[in-house]
């Protein structure tokens, strides 16, 4: 370590002390020893299985020891040695304290006196073959090296301190074969060739912690992204550069209206983004290098789908978002990973809506809200914020809350304060903790200041709390609104205690003029005189969609809100779906009623409720329609779905809205499958064999759907055409689709030889597990997916990352209780559960025990429904 770079990382050093207070968990690392800065060089070639490496890590004793901590899973140490400033070095000895959190203590021959040293470690290791840490993958004949290091995975591939709040900065040396091209976090400083091979030196970065470091090597081609203000490209694998286009032409708007919104500009010295063809997530947000499975950042640059264009600028944003939210400022630890996501997720959607409206982005996350409040809505379920040890296993703290709900409540309060003291608020923030530090108080502490209100209190309680608000809404005859409030249970559930500060907006209407009023419901009950409001027509308690409440009213203004739907806006219809389907969950809204809803809205003009409708009636058919009555459930749902593909058509038209094709999709996947209905299979049929042949000629947006279509209904032939195709598939989304189209054969054998097909080198480790889901969603071959897994499932652990065997759960979610109780109980033996299976598996347990109470309740009315219909009215009532 030179000694002018001392002040600075003394001064970074003395940051980290005050951001995070020294650890209790004895399985975290402590202070004593604290590390400034690290240098890692590493020796690797991909078609290699092994590499060798040092690393060389500054350091600060600050309190005089003769052994510390490192973490270290995998490295194999050769050598370890603290040299100090005057270049004596003493040799330390090391033993691994923890082998499953890769914990080594290295001791010095005598105490270590303070001061400022350098740690140099050598070591061996093995690349990873399941999508963390540093691994290894081979597409199409090429092998490639990538880095998942987020959140314990850097400790995989070199010894360091892999904790968040460690937050130092690194500089990477990398040797490799002198053809492959080498991409990391940092432009290149340096790049020597020598024979075969070359050592590339890249830049000190800025101060990150370890798992935003990232690497890759292989044979890239790269696309230039002009517009960013830093150098930047699109990186792909051999063959792909065409499919970066529809990346590179996004990115430098979302890049910009980023840095315009936070005010501070973008903090990296270049932005490279990188397509990856085996990855466990579907994006990380590395400083200065982001990463994304193939199938996000690679689209066909001729006929890009509507809904391909749109996540690739929704993931896109979200991950640029993190080199502010994450890398610039960083949670303390993984108690705050919602800092991280919640901010991102939420700020994604702001960034999409003002650079590409025609995607109508709300519409489309609303859906994701609504998830995390169902998941939010089961008894066990956890608060947003929790607490993990070191020990604990944080990937369990990627779900819906973390995403989702912390993104609504985000949303909640920016409707509440106003969007520029939410700016305002988020503008301080970055100032005051760039390049350090934060936990959810220093947050709430900025919130608080701007806004000159209390809202860390409306935070904490959302955030620090879980559930949901219910809150019941009553209009005395003299007009004045009765608000009251409790914590939402479903049915057969007793709500357990919860009291929060609810930011409701209600949008109510008289005489053909909206008005908006706003109460902050910090009460069990409180008491609203609103002028005027007794005469109103209708009364929308949830304005914008923009609260994290659910709500009901009582049956006279319900029936008010039934007649004037129209009037509400998209947002507002989806949300008013949603909320009837948490009320049947309730136990509060019949079944019958709960389908004359959905039968109510089928007709409506807008893709995104017609593509609800259909949500709902497949929520229904999982849960209520028994084999003998199915032909009745297809007539019923074929006369809700059929109008609207009727009027949008199989094929798309000249000049339709972009948005919707999304529906006919979902509208093809559902009236061709089960249902049989002959068009949609003989269109399906043509489009796939069309496909089959000449991939490029078929529209972006019928492939999935119409493939489907075409192996639920097809033989043996077809099978091998398809698994043909797949292996000689040349882009990501055609191997998407086609891997779909694998699980999707409705005759047993050739769901079988799918299963089979699943667990050999063809297909990699991230996704071939795809293929026993696809087959688990059809009803009549479920059980079979589910015995197949457990027959196979010492094959499929050796095969996936530990994150897919802890949703295996998933596969039976809609099995008959019988069958996920035998499933459930095989998941929960030693050696096939985890910490993250376990949870997976509480939330799936009390999703099956809702199920068999809702049909226990209305399995009658849902009967008679169908038996009824149509004719059956739009209900008056939420009983």
């Amino acid at each position: 370590m030179k000694n002018k770079l001392l002040p600075l990382l003394l001064a970074l050093t003395a940051l980290a002390r005050a951001r995070a207070a020294d650890p209790v968990d004895p399985l975290r690392l402590t202070r004593e020893v604290e590390p400034v800065a690290e240098a890692v060089e590493l020796t690797v070639d991909p078609a290699q299985d092994d590499f060798s490496g040092r690393v060389r890590i500054d350091v600060v004793v600050h309190t005089t020891t003769s052994a510390f901590r490192v973490h270290a899973l995998g490295p194999v140490f050769t050598s370890a040695a603290l040299v100090d400033l005057a270049g004596r070095s003493q040799a330390l000895t090391w033993v691994i304290t923890d082998a499953e959190l890769g914990l080594v203590t290295l001791t010095a021959p005598a105490p270590i006196p303070t001061g400022t040293y350098s740690l140099a470690i050598a070591f061996d290791n093995k690349f990873n073959r399941k999508g963390l840490g540093l691994y290894k993958t081979v597409s199409r004949g090429d092998p490639y090296l990538f880095t998942q290091f987020e959140d314990r995975h850097a400790r995989k591939a070199f010894p360091c301190w892999d904790e968040p709040a460690f937050k130092i900065p690194w500089q990477l040396t990398i040797t490799a074969p002198a053809a492959l091209a080498v991409v990391a976090n940092y432009p290149v400083a340096t790049e020597i060739t020598n024979g075969a091979a070359k050592t590339v030196a890249f830049g000190r970065t800025p101060p990150m912690p370890s798992y935003l470091v990232a690497l890759a090597v292989g044979p890239f081609e790269f696309v230039p992204v002009p517009g960013l203000p830093v150098p930047g490209r699109i990186v792909t694998p051999r063959g792909q550069a065409a499919l970066g286009a529809e990346a590179a032409r996004v990115s430098p708007a979302l890049l910009a209206h980023l840095e315009a919104y936070f005010g501070v500009p973008y903090p990296f010295a270049k932005l490279d983004q990188i397509g990856v063809p085996e990855y466990v997530y579907g994006a990380m947000e590395n400083a200065g290098f982001i990463t994304y499975v193939d199938t996000l950042l690679l689209v066909d640059p001729t006929r890009p789908s509507f809904s391909s264009r749109r996540a690739l600028a929704n993931v896109a944003a979200h991950e640029m978002a993190h080199m502010w939210f994450g890398d610039l400022v960083t949670m303390a630890w993984w108690d705050d990973i919602w800092l991280n996501e919640s901010f991102a997720d939420w700020m994604c959607a702001k960034i999409v809506e003002e650079t590409h409206p025609d995607y109508r982005i709300y519409l489309q996350q609303l859906g994701s809200i609504q998830g995390a409040m169902r998941l939010d809505a089961l008894p066990s379920v956890q608060p947003v914020r929790r607490h993990v040890t070191a020990k604990d296993d944080p990937s369990q703290l990627v779900d819906a809350l973390t995403y989702s709900k912390g993104k609504a409540i985000l949303r909640m309060v920016e409707n509440w304060i106003g969007p520029e003291k939410f700016r305002a608020a988020m503008h301080a923030y970055f100032e005051k903790h760039r390049w350090g530090n934060t936990t959810a108080a220093d947050l709430w502490a900025v919130f608080d200041q701007v806004s000159g209100e209390n809202i860390s209190t409306m935070l904490a309680a959302f955030i620090e709390q879980p559930g949901i608000p219910f809150v019941s809404v009553t209009l005395a005859p003299g007009g004045k609104l009765t608000l009251t409030q409790r914590r939402f249970a479903n049915l057969g559930d007793t709500p357990a205690p919860g009291r929060w500060q609810v930011p409701v907006v209600i949008a109510w209407s008289a005489a053909g003029r909206l008005h908006r009023e706003r109460v902050l419901l910090k009460d069990e009950s409180q008491v609203l005189d609103v002028p005027g409001l007794a005469a109103a027509d209708w009364i929308y308690p949830n304005a914008g969609e923009a609260g994290y409440y659910r709500w009901s009213l009582p049956p006279e203004l319900n029936a008010r809100l039934a007649r004037h739907a129209a009037d509400l806006t998209t947002l507002e219809r989806l949300g008013l779906l949603d909320d009837a389907a948490a009320l049947l969950n309730a136990g509060q809204l019949a079944g019958g009623d709960y389908l004359a809803y959905a039968a109510a809205f089928a007709g409506d003009d807008e893709p995104e409720i017609a593509g609800k409708v259909s949500a709902m009636l497949s929520g229904v058919r999982e849960t209520f329609v028994r084999s003998g009555q199915l032909d009745r459930f297809n007539a019923l749902r074929t006369a809700l779905l059929r109008p609207a593909l009727t009027r949008i058509g199989v094929h798309p038209k000249p000049g339709e809205p972009d948005h919707v094709a999304p529906l006919r999709s979902n509208l093809l996947g559902a009236l061709g499958t089960t249902n049989a209905d002959p068009e949609v299979v003989a269109f399906s049929r043509d489009t796939a064999a069309q496909f089959l042949t000449a991939p490029a000629s078929v529209d972006a947006s019928l492939a999935s759907a119409t493939l489907s279509v075409a192996a639920y209904h097809g033989n043996a032939a077809l099978f091998d055409t398809i698994q043909a195709a797949l292996e000689q598939s040349t882009t990501p989304a055609a191997r998407r689709n086609l891997l779909g189209a694998l699980g999707d054969f409705h005759d047993p054998a050739l769901a079988r030889r799918a299963l089979a097909y699943s667990l050999t080198d063809k297909l990699n480790s991230t996704e071939f597990i795809s293929v026993v889901f696809g087959v688990a969603g059809d009803t009549d071959l479920r059980a079979m997916a589910i015995d197949w897994t457990m027959g196979s499932f010492d094959a499929i652990k050796a095969k996936a990352p530990p994150q897919r065997i802890a949703n295996l759960i998933s596969l039976g979610a809609s099995a008959e209780p019988a069958l996920f109780e035998t499933y459930r109980a095989f998941l929960l033996e030693p050696g096939h559960t985890s910490q993250t299976a376990e949870k997976n598996i509480r939330n799936a347990t009390e999703r099956m025990t809702l199920r068999t109470r809702l049909r226990e309740k209305e399995q009658a009315n849902i009967d008679a429904y169908l038996a009824t219909f149509p004719g059956a009215p739009l209900p008056d009532t939420k009983k």
